[in-house]
């Protein structure tokens, strides 16, 4: 049995009931996985998404499936290379594969019944994103989603009037200035594997999303 055909299988076991998508205002991290086995969060991602929480947004510990049931205490420990391919055969699934296509629609949409979210989205992340929000289709009331993409790699672009979107692109990464379309809204110094882990990275963050808290409180008060 492939290790793509065993994560299905265990994609599917897991109960809805048990998703981590189940408060009002969430902060998330959504990646491609380097290790099908968990999915687990470094300790500079947490701190990141710890650093970047507003005022009454839960962080979710996690990465996607966002399920109690799929390991996400621990954090993969594997080569650069063996990551990179794991997150290459991903991407490829995400938009090939329809049993992946549906699984990621049926674990994603607990977030329709969310009311915020702020959505930290590294490489191809936001590939995973733009799938589930094609196939969400426009009828579909989204909830307030603020997506910061760090270092994009997506076939797909996102649209601004669906969402609110901080793009980020490292002067060192050739894999998101070569194979994602997005335009940068800001560029820093770094390579493809380091975003998270950068405090200008933090601040940046940081500031964007209280700048986009005061132009909707500008917005209501006019």
């Amino acid at each position: 049995m492939s290790k793509m055909k065993s994560y299905l299988d265990r994609l599917s076991a897991l109960s809805p009931d048990q998703t981590m998508l189940d408060s009002n205002r969430l902060v998330l991290f959504l990646s491609g996985s380097s290790d099908y086995s968990c999915a687990g969060l470094t300790a500079g991602q947490l701190e990141l998404l710890y650093a970047i929480c507003p005022s009454g947004y839960r962080v979710v510990a996690s990465n996607f499936p966002f399920n109690q049931d799929f390991e996400h205490i621990k954090f993969p420990q594997v080569s650069l290379l063996s990551a990179s391919a794991s997150n290459i055969i991903y991407y490829w699934h995400t938009i090939l594969n329809p049993r992946f296509q549906k699984l990621l629609q049926q674990h994603l949409f607990p977030l329709l019944e969310v009311q915020e979210v702020v959505l930290v989205c590294k490489s191809s992340g936001v590939n995973m994103l733009t799938q589930w929000l094609r196939s969400v289709g426009k009828e579909v009331s989204l909830p307030r989603l603020r997506v910061i993409a760090l270092g994009p790699v997506s076939q797909l672009l996102l649209r601004q009037k669906e969402v609110e979107v901080l793009v980020i692109k490292g002067k060192k990464d050739p894999y998101s200035r070569i194979l994602d379309r997005h335009s940068a809204n800001i560029q820093v110094d770094t390579d493809h594997y380091s975003y998270e882990y950068r405090e200008d990275v933090k601040g940046i963050i940081h500031d964007w999303i209280r700048q986009s808290d005061k132009n909707r409180c500008d917005k209501r008060s006019i």
